[in-house]
């Protein structure tokens, strides 16, 4: 993977900035021919003061250039504190965005969450077009993240991450007939899922793969369960397959609640549809402690932080299980074996072997195989305790993902996957 008009190329296989905060993909689609990748950006500092929307444009999905912000916040409108995360929706030949205007008050504290949308024919030029509707009864100015689809009965949804005025997690849906008019249906889960609402689910969106729906979010504020290792980074992402019927507006859930990464960094990912069909994912690499965050080494090596995900391509097993793994695109034929190495510079690595093995990561960090268990492991850059993540299972054949300062290991089966930076 390349990215042109860089100063200076930090990273070999992932998206970055080239200065300030980058941090959720929003907005992927294919347009007229190209791919695009927006994503929540403050060009002026290494911190979440402030967000436009960055871009992304890639013809074939191996080399990426740097186009001008998509959208900046307007002064005196709903959306002058920051354009927040969003989708897009491609109708009638126009690339429609949708995003979450954000107003501080004189203090800088966000007091008021806007639904917004924006229009393009090109891809790069938008018209803003306001608010959607008015801000939901009964939920605190937490409601944000838009995703749109349309149904097979013709009608249009939207979907919101929000958070309840008593302080709990929902997913909330609208309904259009005409694109313009919504309707307010009301928690597209109802009382499902109680165990991982948290204080807020962000960033939802509801996909089909392999025939298969996948409501998939972020829940905030759950209890870590380090006993069964889930639930360990400071905020997480998972799925649920299920049925969405479009007379009641509700997600019917079948499955249980699966996190989509084991690793550190994981959340907030978007999906986007190829013309060749494959639903392809980035993920946001960067969901940390605002204390390790503030001490990431980028910030004062280079003035940036934070990365994308490599795209994967996601299916659906037999066992309605998630299947992610690299896009072919992307992908060296000369992987090195691991046995060939004892400390991993970027590159791909194969990991073909039931034997047991160690390989450093950097000088402060290293995966490790015991058995049928992979241990990554590494040194906290803020404050040098020692940290681990683990995927247990089917673990004798690996593919590593190694950039300049993060790392994603992919299970042969593509069932779990390991996503972390490492300095």
């Amino acid at each position: 993977m390349l990215v042109t008009n860089d100063r200076i190329a930090f990273e070999k296989y992932h998206l970055y900035p080239t200065k300030g905060l980058l941090n959720d993909p929003n907005g992927l689609v294919f347009f007229k021919g190209q791919y695009h990748v927006f994503y929540q950006w403050n060009p002026m500092a290494c911190n979440h003061t402030y967000k436009e929307w960055g871009h992304f444009v890639s013809d074939d999905l191996t080399t990426w250039r740097r186009v001008d912000t998509a959208l900046k916040p307007s002064l005196e409108n709903l959306d002058s504190a920051g354009i927040y995360s969003g989708a897009a929706f491609v109708k009638d030949e126009r690339l429609y965005v949708f995003y979450t205007g954000n107003v501080r008050d004189a203090d800088g504290r966000s007091v008021k969450s806007s639904q917004m949308w924006a229009v393009s024919d090109d891809g790069i030029h938008f018209e803003k077009l306001g608010e959607l509707f008015p801000h939901p009864a009964g939920f605190t100015k937490d409601v944000r993240d838009p995703m749109v689809w349309q149904g097979d009965n013709g009608h249009y949804f939207l979907i919101l991450g929000a958070q309840h005025d008593n302080l709990v997690g929902d997913i909330i849906v609208y309904e259009s007939t005409d694109f313009k008019t919504w309707q307010y249906r009301g928690s597209i889960l109802g009382d499902q899922l109680p165990d991982v609402r948290g204080y807020m689910l962000e960033c939802p969106g509801f996909i089909t793969v392999d025939g298969k729906q996948i409501l998939m979010f972020s829940p905030q504020g759950l209890t870590p369960d380090h006993i069964n290792h889930r639930y360990e980074n400071i905020h997480n992402t998972g799925y649920v397959i299920g049925t969405f019927d479009e007379t009641s507006a509700r997600f019917q859930v079948e499955t249980a609640f699966e996190e989509v990464d084991q690793g550190f960094e994981f959340y907030a990912p978007q999906t986007l549809v190829a013309p060749d069909g494959r639903r392809i994912m980035w993920g946001w690499a960067g969901m940390m402690t605002p204390e390790r965050e503030a001490a990431v080494p980028t910030i004062d090596t280079a003035d940036w932080v934070h990365v994308l995900t490599v795209p994967r391509e996601l299916h659906v097993n037999t066992n309605l299980q998630l299947v992610q793994q690299p896009i072919q695109e992307i992908l060296s034929p000369t992987a090195l074996a691991i046995h060939e190495v004892d400390h991993l510079t970027p590159g791909q690595y194969r990991v073909q072997t039931a034997a047991d093995w160690s390989v450093a990561l950097g000088e402060h960090a290293t995966l490790k195989r015991e058995g049928q268990t992979l241990y990554f492991k590494r040194h906290q850059w803020e404050n040098e305790t020692i940290d681990g993540r683990q995927i247990t299972g089917d673990i004798d054949d690996l593919l590593l993902i190694v950039d300049n300062d993060v790392i994603e290991v992919y299970t042969e089966d593509g069932l779990q996957v390991m996503t972390g930076r490492y300095f």
